[in-house]
């Protein structure tokens, strides 16, 4: 309870900071609270012009908080960090049925303040729904390989769709670990383990295929266009923009022009050497040495049959979620934003508490207390590289991690004689094991997180990519990428033309962006059309239809700040409907913003 309690404040605690947090989303949470149409169809405007990129269930969520407790920062946040909380309850509860109470107490801590979780936990993005659900699943499928019923694998198979509905197939990466866990301890005959998976298989495509199939049999015309696809489709989104194409880099080159893509992806190289990179190794690399060690353990417990049968489907299960989560992360490319690791957090550290539980325990061996140190080490430099990249807030942070990490380690190489020597050794452990992700953590709540490239931590050699004031991006990111992330400041006299718009139009203002489109949307209160969705490619509306909307009077202008970088090279339908508007409208200057009336 005082775990949950500690987690609750760390999640919860001046989450104002972060205002609208990723705009995209909050203004769909809107929509989602004023229309049952934009509510079922996850659309981001209350006009229903066009949908966010995901399936709607964590939007189904924000929205009933917006409904409930009316539209602010907390009632858009709030539902996220009781997920939160949910989440390392449900780790606990896991862990101490298949290890022990020690082992589920500590993976619940290391789960609780790894900074990736404390920043994705206090933010709207779909990825907090997600990773409830993901452990969810585990859960259900370790249960019913321990009670030997077929039916805790349907509640898993049920979680699965509805993880399918919170970020479509990212869920995959849980389900090898099912499978195999399944297949090797589950008791009944292999045929009937493998029928068994096979329904729950089924299940999860029938609780989770529900709304993609209404989605595709609606008519076009009775619904918003599916932000994120090329075809309106929503079976496109799911195989496509949010599925090969995050792996093989598509999703970059349609937001960028081949050169900036390849660029980005020359910062990333793929492999695992990746997890050194300033972008990753502070977001979750404080326990992962341990986790590899208890990855190890799990192999050698394992092929020796050590343990009851629940234990090693726990280790199996949690080591292959492990390796596939890491896997895809280290090697996918485009756009890999470093919160995409919180779905591997959970085995990372059930893991990490198996490892130093095992090792802690046998460590009047030699060899244990060398294997011991060593992960401690790795622990230290992966630490030192991180302090060392953000001296800029914590000066001095690189020599206090290897003081501390070397007594610390000197004394677990030494073994303390004495139990008062013992004593105080594990309490320097404790310490220092948690210094880093708790001072990580607490930077991340202190500090205020916007936009759609969220990142914990305290900045990255002088960079945030996520500071609401902008002022902290790196000096060769380009105005028309800051658009797609931030989206445009709203300038106040625009948002007042947007409240004072007639209520007649259907829109009050059309903007080029998703993200520009909710700034504004989120301000005046009134529905905005974010021509080409996110970042302003998604063919929709083309300038046919948007000349049939404004020819009907339902956008009453368009606003242009800074264009998306496609647009800005005068690619795409958002290009030419920009071109043909600059040509029949005058503008009007309202600070940094060109303002065109559309209306009679």
């Amino acid at each position: 309870m005082a775990l949950l309690t500690l987690t609750g404040l760390l999640y919860v605690w001046g989450l104002d900071h972060n205002g609208w947090a990723n705009s995209y989303y909050s203004a769909a949470a809107m929509a989602g609270s004023q229309d049952w149409t934009a509510f079922f169809f996850a659309s981001s405007d209350p006009g229903n012009a066009i949908s966010v990129d995901k399936p709607p269930l964590s939007l189904w969520v924000m929205s009933a908080s917006v409904w409930a407790f009316g539209l602010s920062p907390w009632s858009i946040l709030v539902p996220q960090a009781v997920m939160g909380v949910a989440s390392v309850y449900l780790l606990y509860r896991m862990v101490r049925t298949h290890v022990s109470a020690a082992a589920g107490l500590l993976a619940a801590t290391f789960f609780a303040v790894t900074p990736v979780a404390t920043v994705m936990f206090r933010y709207n993005n779909p990825d907090a729904l997600l990773t409830l659900l993901m452990i969810g699943v585990a859960s259900a499928a370790l249960e019913s390989i321990r009670r030997s019923s077929p039916t805790w694998l349907v509640m898993a198979g049920a979680l699965t769709g509805a993880a399918l509905m919170t970020k479509q197939l990212q869920v995959a990466l849980v389900l090898p670990a099912v499978a195999v866990a399944y297949l090797i301890f589950a008791t009944a005959p292999i045929i009937w383990r493998t029928l068994h998976l096979l329904g729950a298989l089924l299940t999860a495509a029938v609780t989770g295929g529900w709304w993609f199939l209404l989605v595709q049999l609606t008519p076009a015309s009775s619904r918003p266009f599916v932000g994120g696809s090329r075809l309106n489709s929503a079976v496109e989104l799911t195989l496509g923009y949010n599925g090969l194409d995050r792996l093989s880099g598509e999703d970059a080159s349609r937001t960028m022009s081949p050169s900036a893509a390849a660029n980005l992806a020359e910062k990333l190289d793929p492999g695992f050497q990746r997890f050194l990179q300033p972008q990753f190794s502070g977001q979750f690399g404080w326990f992962l040495p341990l986790a590899i060690a208890g990855l190890c353990i799990a192999v050698w417990q394992v092929r020796r049959r050590s343990g009851s049968t629940a234990y090693r489907a726990f280790l199996v299960l949690c080591g292959v979620w492990l390796l596939c989560s890491a896997t895809v992360l280290a090697f996918m490319s485009g756009i890999v934003h470093p919160y995409y690791a919180l779905t591997a957090i959970p085995p990372l550290c059930g893991l990490a508490a198996v490892g130093l539980m095992h090792l802690y325990r046998l460590r009047h061996r030699r060899n244990t207390r060398i294997a011991l140190a060593a992960s401690f080490l790795g622990t230290m430099i992966l630490g030192f590289v991180s302090a060392s990249r953000s001296t800029a807030d914590f000066p001095g942070g690189p020599e206090f991690v290897l003081v501390l990490w070397s007594i610390t380690i000197a004394l677990q190489l030494l073994l303390p004689p004495t139990p008062t020597l013992r004593t105080i050794s594990a309490g320097l452990l404790a310490v220092t094991l948690m210094a880093g992700p708790v001072l990580w953590s607490v930077n991340t709540v202190l500090s205020p997180h916007a936009g759609a490239g969220v990142v914990s931590g305290p900045s990255i050699l002088g960079i945030r990519t996520d500071h609401p004031d902008r002022q902290q991006l790196g000096s060769d990111v380009p105005a028309s990428f800051v658009a797609v992330m931030f989206g445009d400041l709203p300038e106040e006299g625009v948002v007042s033309r947007l409240y004072a718009a007639p209520t007649s139009t259907e829109w009050s203002a059309a903007m080029v962006g998703s993200e520009t489109a909710a700034n504004y949307q989120l301000e005046s209160r009134r529905s905005v059309l974010p021509i080409g969705g996110f970042d302003g490619t998604d063919p929709f509306p083309t300038l046919e239809q948007f000349q049939i909307m404004v020819d009907g009077g339902q956008v009453g202008a368009l606003v242009i700040q800074e264009l998306p970088p496609l647009t800005l090279e005068g690619r795409g339908e958002s290009a030419r409907i920009v071109s043909w508007v600059r040509a029949r409208y005058p503008a009007e200057q309202i600070g940094g913003a060109q303002y065109y009336n559309l209306l009679p």
